[in-house]
């Protein structure tokens, strides 16, 4: 093995351990790797930025762009409003959710369908009186589920597809990633509906006194007014977790034995939204903010992946506090709380509970680029909220049918929605998810690098010397498992950048087409069912439902059991 084989390698799998473990900003691991590459001379200077002019990339972006005007056309709402009033049951209503999510996302990015959907959940649980807990992992697993059938479905199948142009001079096609991502997805789709009633039972959750109510836990401060019930009560006593006591701008050690609350003790407390709410109707605590701040509802919006909020303090949002916008609460997932909400930092799923005038939280949120969830803030009415689905349908025929590619497609319906109003380009590019596609960008020059250098040939010759290589459907599966390995711990972009060289290399020792392997590691780049990390789906869905991180593994494995099965049939049957 030379130096740039064994240079590109150590520094993939550095980089994948520094995904992994999330200490660091992705698009700031990737742009480190690849000033080392270009460093190292494993990637030349000149094309250090061609991530950005890649076929792959420019489709993202377009996918992107389009599901931001898709999202404001309003056709999902008006859709959402109709399934309570099917009278199909919970599972009924479970099972059209998963399929809508599934069925958007084969046309666009998983991130853009579950953003698509989110809002339209909680009007179903909220006026069906639902567990959240038992929709929104299936939902999300859904979006997954999707993309394994489309070439824009995931950046993955983007990915791979353009490895294999490199190649053999020619990408798959629109809809062959449906061959296997079909079979695959509806085995997904019947495990989710059927497994996740199995482990979010009725009996498994925190009952809530209100119907469509999340389970999440809050937290939020309180002030014990005078008159107070719980004025004098022991600490110990007190019926939620108290995580910090301010007594007249001090800091209590409440912890001691004996300690007592006062009327004017402020309080940081982690409770649920029901149970602050009965405290708040019954003067038992108040906001510290004054008792204005109770009156009306509060909206609820979740700090999104591409969100400007996260990794901030709640103190520092002043696009918040300068619209006279109070934040009540946060739903958050760090197990790190104290001092004061104001110290508490965001993360991407964390929820945040708003008071203020509807135009204020609507502005602040666009700012934000988060997402509310309850109530909906009204929007502008759309004129023709058919002329973008038109559109993109027009897109998707054109490189469906081989007229077009998905880049020069896309771009021509960007073109078009610009064109017709229905698109501002500079607003639309600002609210685009910069890091991950900063992060994609930069890791495809990487994964040129891979085959450039040989490594990817080192790698296929070391894995055709142990597995039997007269066999190509254990080759395959060999591929496909060691994709799903990966994923839930590295985003799938990175996983199909790293793997589909490898893939190649393999294929070619072992004098077999090419397709089957790449197809094998976008869909397992994709199969992300185990852990909340590999997926930003999942990391938005487990603070929204606040599920625990063994949750997903519960919930997971038989579905990844059940999909990777499905695709090595439907590999068998149609590609080898």
């Amino acid at each position: 093995m030379t130096f740039d084989q064994a240079a590109i390698l150590i520094l993939l799998v550095g980089m994948l351990v520094a995904f992994a473990i999330d200490r660091m900003r992705m698009e700031i691991v990737a742009l480190g790797g690849l000033a080392i590459g270009v460093f190292l001379g494993l990637v030349p200077a000149e094309g250090a930025f061609s991530g950005f002019a890649s076929p792959a990339f420019l489709t993202v972006v377009e996918v992107l762009l389009i599901a931001q005007v898709l999202s404001h056309s309003g056709l999902l709402d008006r859709l959402a409003a109709r399934i309570p009033a099917t009278g199909l049951g919970e599972a009924g209503i479970v099972a059209t959710l998963c399929l809508i999510t599934a069925f958007i996302s084969v046309f666009m990015n998983n991130i853009g369908a579950l953003a698509l959907m989110l809002p339209a959940i909680y009007s179903v649980c909220r006026v069906s009186g639902f567990d959240q807990r038992r929709m929104l992992m299936p939902v999300s697993f859904s979006a997954l589920l999707g993309g394994l059938c489309s070439i824009i479905g995931t950046p993955a199948n983007l990915i791979v597809s353009q490895q294999l142009a490199s190649r053999a001079g020619h990408g798959f096609a629109f809809f062959d990633f449906a061959y296997v991502g079909l079979p695959a997805a509806l085995a997904g789709l019947a495990a989710v509906v059927l497994w996740t009633r199995r482990v979010f039972t009725p009996e498994d959750r925190r009952r809530s006194p209100l119907p469509g109510h999340s389970f999440r836990r809050i937290v939020t401060e309180v002030l014990v007014p005078k008159g107070s019930d719980l004025d004098g009560t022991p600490v110990h006593g007190f019926p939620a977790t108290i995580h910090a006591m301010h007594r007249d701008g001090r800091h209590m050690m409440f912890q001691r034995p004996g300690a007592n609350i006062a009327a004017g003790d402020v309080l940081l407390v982690e409770t649920d939204l029901p149970t602050l709410e009965t405290w708040l109707s019954e003067r038992k605590l108040a906001l510290p903010h004054g008792s204005a701040a109770t009156a009306g509802g509060w909206v609820e919006a979740v700090v999104r992946p591409e969100s400007t909020v996260v990794g901030s303090r709640v103190q520092t949002l002043e696009g918040f506090s300068l619209r006279g916008i109070q934040i009540v609460a946060v739903a958050a997932q760090t197990p790190r709380i104290e001092g004061s909400l104001a110290d508490l930092q965001l993360s991407i799923g964390d929820v945040l509970f708003l008071k203020g005038e509807e135009e204020a939280l609507r502005e602040a949120l666009d700012e934000a680029e988060m997402l509310p969830l309850w109530p909906r803030l009204s929007k502008p009415s759309v004129a023709k909220p058919w002329l973008p689905v038109m559109a993109f349908a027009a897109g998707i025929a054109l490189t469906a049918f081989g007229y077009a590619p998905p880049e020069l497609a896309f771009g021509l319906v960007v073109l078009f929605l610009a064109a017709a109003g229905a698109l501002n380009l500079r607003r639309a590019l600002a609210d685009l998810d910069w890091p991950i596609l900063i992060m994609l960008a930069a890791m495809i020059p990487l994964g040129a690098a891979v085959e450039t250098t040989g490594a990817a040939s080192v790698v296929a010759g070391n894995l055709i010397s142990i597995l039997p290589g007269d066999d190509a459907l254990l080759l395959v599966g060999a591929v496909l498992a060691l994709a799903v390995a990966v994923t839930p711990f590295v985003n799938n972009a990175s996983t199909a950048i790293v793997l589909g060289p490898v893939a190649i290399g393999l294929a070619d020792a072992a004098g077999l087409p090419p397709e089957p392997f790449l197809i094998a590691v976008a869909l397992g780049a994709s199969i992300d069912f185990l852990t909340p990390i590999g997926h930003h789906n999942n990391t938005v869905v487990m603070g929204l439902a606040g599920y625990r991180f063994t949750d997903f593994f519960r919930a997971g494995w038989p579905v990844t059991l059940v999909v990777f099965l499905a695709a090595i049939c439907a590999l068998r049957l149609f590609w080898i």
